[in-house]
């Protein structure tokens, strides 16, 4: 058991108090599904702006890509690239037509076209296979910072995290999962924020002489090997095979409009104009986040060549942000930066139960099953479905332990852009999509994602049959030419039927 801080225990209860209370006081606003599962559409856009960066700017962007960019230079922040590079989709071709479609959930999107199981029951699966690929990195991030932070085992974090989210959000659903997220968009800026101004300080340089200063010094890595500033700097540390880096750039990419826990949060607003501004809001909060994150990755590296062996953990990446706060400002620092970060994934493990306990409880076991049951009943279900989401994903963190949480995020977003976006934007954009062709592309992105990965070098190493680490490359092109090939196979005289919009 790590040594326990007395101030990281009292802000970690102070936030952890402060959630229970949000989530308690929300739950009495949930009187209906729509109230469980988009809160009830009437979440102010500014309040949803930072609330999906809340919700966007997991563990693995404040961890994870601090320690990429500490360990992998260039190749770490491609990360943020992709990440923030994401939103133009999402924010030109996205937002606005899918809030005057959609309901509460992804599949509801889709199946405004056709009154279709099959396509319900497609995009519920890939729903869930997205989010547990998802939720296994910001469970390893729980377990790498709540255990330093407040003395107890890797294990016994991640256990505390997840029953903190099974509590948010089987309590108050979408309710107190927004309060959370929007309150944790704030905290990590002002973090991020401090963070670069300390780096900055302690260091005498501003913030270009700086990026010189590394560009044009030799730099020894956690590993032990040296490289030129120059190829610190540059493509190629991490990626070797420029493939793989136009893999992995394409699915964050492509990724960020086609993961369900940030499409459902475009159905809690008022309206399709209040998605796209919500999006503007995110967009630059997130812009703030990820230039500056750079600045945290390259103070690690910097200070540790400079001879603070206690800012980098060579055995985990993950533990860069905190122990460069402590360098920088303390232990009082350290506790701030850690319990935001903890925060951090409180909010993002939130908005992923949510679209899970949405897929199993809403499209499957309601719709695909067709399984009546009145308001009460309905909010019973998706509790409980929640509650046991998060069971699954406390065993997933557990057995994940030691894990970059941006790097596993990266093949998540690769599953997402292979199997949902094709069928998102043909819904969305294409008249001739039909019924098999979104079924089929789904099913070919989602099959062909998990195959390339299970056989890449991520999961067999150097016997590895696939030489890719993301599989975004073949799998996305696929399945956008499985749901295009098809449909337009398919009898032209598709029966379109178009359920009730939302109001717009």
């Amino acid at each position: 058991m790590a040594e326990i801080h007395p101030l990281s225990l009292a802000i970690f209860i102070l936030i952890t108090v402060a959630t229970l209370l949000i989530s308690i006081y929300a739950s009495r606003r949930v009187r209906t599904a729509g109230h469980y599962y988009v809160a009830g559409g009437g979440v102010r856009w500014f309040v949803n702006g930072f609330a999906i960066a809340g919700d966007y700017l997991s563990a693995a962007s404040f961890l994870g890509i601090t320690g990429l960019i500490a360990f992998a230079g260039y190749d770490g922040f491609i990360y943020a690239i992709g990440f923030l590079a994401g939103w133009i989709v999402a924010l030109f071709l996205v937002a606005m037509p899918l809030r005057a479609i959609g309901k509460f959930t992804f599949a509801d999107a889709l199946t405004t076209k056709f009154k279709s199981r099959s396509i319900r029951l497609m995009a519920a699966i890939s729903t869930l296979v997205v989010s547990v690929f998802y939720l296994i990195p910001q469970m390893v991030g729980s377990g790498s910072i709540v255990g330093p932070l407040i003395g107890l085992d890797y294990e016994v974090g991640v256990i505390i995290i997840g029953g903190l989210v099974v509590f948010i959000v089987a309590t108050a659903g979408m309710v107190s999962t927004t309060w959370v997220q929007f309150i944790k968009g704030f905290l990590l800026l002002i973090a991020v924020i401090g963070l670069t101004v300390g780096v900055l300080w302690v260091a005498g340089m501003g913030p270009f002489e700086f990026i010189g200063k590394i560009i044009s010094s030799n730099i020894t890595l956690p590993s032990g090997a040296q490289v030129t500033g120059e190829a610190f700097m540059s493509p190629g540390l991490k990626y070797k095979d420029p493939l793989d880096f136009v893999s992995l750039s394409m699915a964050l990419i492509l990724g960020t409009a086609a993961l369900p826990h940030i499409l459902i949060r475009y159905f809690t607003v008022p309206k399709p104009s209040d998605a796209r501004k919500s999006t503007v809001i995110a967009i630059i909060v997130m812009g703030i986040f990820y230039l500056l994150i750079l600045f945290l990755g390259l103070g690690c590296i910097y200070f540790f060549n400079q001879g603070v062996t206690g800012v980098i953990n060579p055995a985990d990446a993950n533990l860069s942000a905190p122990l460069l706060a402590q360098y920088i400002g303390g232990d009082v620092f350290y506790a701030i930066i850690s319990s935001i970060a903890f925060a951090t994934i409180l909010g993002t493990v939130s908005g992923l139960i949510m679209a899970s306990a949405g897929a199993i409880a809403h499209d499957i076991y309601a719709e695909v099953l067709k399984k009546k049951m009145d308001e009460k009943r309905a909010l019973r279900i998706s509790k409980l479905t929640a509650v046991g989401v998060g069971i699954i994903a406390i065993l997933l963190g557990i057995l994940s332990k030691g894990q970059n949480v941006a790097f596993l995020v990266g093949l998540a977003f690769a599953i997402a852009a292979s199997a949902n976006l094709p069928a998102l934007l043909c819904t969305l954009f294409w008249k001739r999509t039909s019924e098999m062709g979104l079924v089929m592309g789904i099913a070919a992105g989602l099959v062909s994602s998990i195959m390339l990965i299970v056989i890449s070098p991520t999961m067999m190493g150097s016997g590895a049959i696939f030489s890719l680490n993301n599989p975004g490359i073949i799998s996305i092109p696929l399945g956008f030419a499985v749901t295009i090939g098809v449909s337009l196979m398919s009898k032209s005289e598709v029966k379109e039927v178009i359920t009730e919009k939302t109001a717009t």
